[in-house]
């Protein structure tokens, strides 16, 4: 029988295009919150996908295997139930570096150009534009273009210096060119996506002593958490579109140097046998949530992974590649605490009083954010019959999308790996975002329109 393959070209260009047109209006029809959340399942399920393909591994890996992988890959968290180094082939990682990359710029510039394209076309409600605004927490002073122009400027310029400058030291220790060019590009994104993939089984444990890795890494990780509004605000007033630095920029490079130091000098004291070098490398690690690491993180003292599960739970600064609650809503939530305690109505940062939206929004992530860590937690304790402490760095690794482990991942039971799967997919959506996602309706804005009696509560 001889195949028509003209007619069988048009047919499925037409089906095609029906497809997209279905799933454009499925698209309209969701929030901006929804959507965020949709697209972030959907690249997970089409990488599983994929990475199930039999040239894609080395070795047989299970469905749930890949599904891991993917969704680490996704949520930039870098936990793996395999060992990812020899268990995937070169097409196979390549899937998991473009996941990487997707998953901690592409989706959320992409998403953004799309919801303000929406927006401009379709006209939508002024919820659903402050929604976005919220999602992407940008301040006043910036425009979301801007961010969208530096998002993709500095990525392309930041990870383009690092994967050159980690070339010349592979090929200066002996690589080859086209192994030194693909570790260096594969580390460099992995590195400023925050994801925490390695091509070595140990992670970074070979190079603890180089002075290059730890310096590439270290600034490839915080350039990419400090999120791309420092860098569109930095450039707007280098530029003279800005008279000065945003308050949101101010808290973030303050506070990520404090807790930086803190973390560094913490580590150092608590596990005696770590350099200051590594103790400097693993606070950044878990800090900017880039899951890279230079020691064997189980040996290290229980303070010290305390330490760093506080550090993955703070996290990065909003509009990033890092997780965690975000080092803002961390910093106004210490503001409230300060005010309340100050007897004070007023909550300020800096000398800046901070409006009220944003207090809400602070306190309604710290609380969520410890709602589904607790939940992770609990189901952990509940499937599994491993340590507690490597549990819960486990669950905040994944919800905090760290990838910082004590290498318990490839010995969690199949309820285990789930679990974790779905903390690492709400991570990477943002708590916040997927608890709106989940209950935001149009009822509840409706009802708020209504007149309701006001009766005070003991607190």
């Amino acid at each position: 029988m001889k195949i028509n393959w003209r007619n069988f070209c048009d047919k499925t260009d037409d089906f095609l295009k029906l497809s997209f047109k279905k799933y454009s209006l499925f698209l309209l029809r969701l929030t901006p919150h929804q959507n965020i959340a949709q697209t972030v399942l959907s690249y997970t399920v089409l990488g599983t996908l994929i990475l199930c393909l039999p040239f894609m591994t080395t070795a047989r890996v299970s469905i749930i295997d890949n599904l891991f992988t993917a969704a680490a890959a996704v949520s930039t968290s870098g936990l793996s139930t395999v060992n990812f180094a020899d268990s995937y082939t070169l097409l196979g990682k390549l899937v998991v570096l473009l996941l990487i990359q997707i998953g901690g710029v592409g989706y959320m510039t992409f998403s953004s150009f799309i919801f303000i394209s929406f927006s401009q076309r379709h006209h939508l409600r002024l919820h659903q534009q402050e929604a976005l605004s919220t999602e992407v927490s940008l301040p006043k002073t910036l425009k979301m273009t801007d961010f969208l122009w530096s998002a993709v400027v500095f990525t392309t310029i930041a990870e383009s210096i690092g994967a050159v400058i980690l070339y010349n030291y592979f090929r200066a220790n002996d690589f080859g060119t086209w192994t030194a060019l693909w570790y260096s590009v594969f580390h460099s994104v992995s590195a400023f996506c925050t994801a925490g993939f390695s091509l070595w089984n140990n992670s970074l444990e070979n190079f603890a002593d180089s002075g290059t890795i730890n310096t590439v890494i270290s600034c490839l990780a915080l350039a990419g958490s400090i999120g791309f509004i420092v860098i569109a605000d930095v450039s707007n007033f280098i530029r003279r579109k800005t008279k000065e630095i945003s308050l949101t920029t101010k808290i973030i490079v303050l506070a990520t140097m404090a807790l930086l130091c803190l973390g560094t000098l913490t580590l150092f004291i608590t596990t005696p046998s770590l350099t200051l070098t590594e103790a400097f490398f693993q606070s950044v690690a878990a800090m900017t949530t880039c899951g890279f690491s230079t020691v064997n993180v189980s040996l290290l003292s229980s303070a010290s992974l305390l330490v760093l599960v506080l550090l993955m739970c703070i996290g990065g600064a909003p509009a990033g590649t890092a997780g965690g609650i975000k080092i803002t809503a961390f910093c106004t939530v210490v503001a409230i605490m300060r005010a309340r305690l100050q007897l004070r109505s007023r909550v300020s940062l800096l000398g800046r009083r901070l409006p009220l939206p944003r207090l809400y929004a602070a306190t309604s992530t710290f609380l969520l954010y410890t709602l589904f860590l607790f939940i992770s937690i609990f189901m952990l304790t509940w499937t599994e019959h491993l340590p507690f402490l490597s549990l819960v760095m486990e669950s905040a690794a994944a919800l905090s999308t760290g990838g910082l482990s004590t290498g318990i991942s490839s010995e969690l039971s199949l309820l285990g790996k789930l679990i974790i799967i779905g903390t690492m997919i709400v991570g990477r959506i943002g708590v916040l975002t997927f608890g709106t996602a989940v209950l935001a309706s149009e009822e509840d804005s409706d009802k708020e329109k209504k007149p309701v009696s006001t009766e005070d509560v003991a607190v």
